[in-house]
């Protein structure tokens, strides 16, 4: 409750009272004279007046301006007077946050489905609970993928990037059961990869232009994208291919 009080403070910039100042008023001056007739004419042109949906917004928006006004004023001109007022003002606010926060809760209570935290939870049991779910979901979408492509790995022998991803894609294929073809576009072998094959066209092929390059390739009909480019940890690969498998479908066709 305190953070979405907080919260509440925050967007307003400071806490204030909401009546508007006498000053904002519109002043009537020496008009104050106006013809019957004129009058009665105006008031059959005027156009109905409906509440509009940025009342909200122009409300706010003046409370913004008073709240400023009141904080400049008491800090150019600190009395006693004008603190008391501008402490006021943040009490007035603090207390509509309170009824705020407190009705945020119960509509929480109300309709579980728009509490966001019960499937991102903030504690750490939660988040836990919630990574130990992901991962379970990954390991899925990667036994999945591991059924329909294999892996394409494209590098030079003389790429720093190159030598210092072998060993983790070495160990992520490894860990997962993947199959991986790996691809010199130098003629020269990786350590890690003594099953290296010659670059005889498929790098052209896949539009392959930087290294180290990464894409999954569907045996059965012979299509292809990428799944990581660069220097990429085994966090990063798993995370790819969760999403190529549960989010970017259009990647796959």
């Amino acid at each position: 409750m305190t953070k979405i009080i907080m919260l509440m403070v925050c967007v307003l910039g400071v806490t204030t009272a909401f009546a508007d100042s006498y000053q904002e008023q519109h002043a009537v001056g020496w008009h104050w004279y106006d013809d019957p007739q004129e009058a009665k004419k105006e008031e059959v042109k005027a156009p109905v007046v409906t509440q509009s949906k940025n009342d909200a917004i122009e409300k706010v928006n003046t409370i913004r301006k008073n709240i400023k006004r009141a904080l400049d004023t008491a800090i150019l001109d600190p009395t006693p007077q004008n603190i008391q007022q501008y402490i006021t003002m943040q009490n007035e606010m603090s207390e509509r946050a309170s009824q705020f926060a407190n009705m945020w809760e119960k509509v929480l209570l109300s309709h579980p489905e728009l509490n966001y935290s019960i499937t991102h939870p903030t504690n750490q049991v939660g988040i836990q609970a919630y990574q130990n779910e992901e991962s379970k979901k990954k390991d899925a979408a990667i036994a999945q993928f591991k059924k329909q492509y294999g892996l394409f790995f494209f590098y030079k022998s003389t790429c720093p990037y190159c030598k210092r991803f072998a060993p983790i894609l070495a160990n992520f294929v490894a860990r997962h059961g993947l199959t991986l073809v790996p691809i010199t576009m130098d003629g020269k072998f990786l350590p890690e990869f003594p099953n290296t094959r010659n670059n005889t066209g498929q790098a052209e092929k896949f539009h392959v232009s930087m290294t180290p390059a990464l894409f999954a390739v569907n045996p059965y009909n012979q299509k292809a994208f990428p799944v990581a480019y660069g220097l990429t940890s085994e966090t990063e690969l798993r995370d790819n291919i969760y999403k190529i498998m549960t989010q970017y479908q259009g990647a796959r066709k």
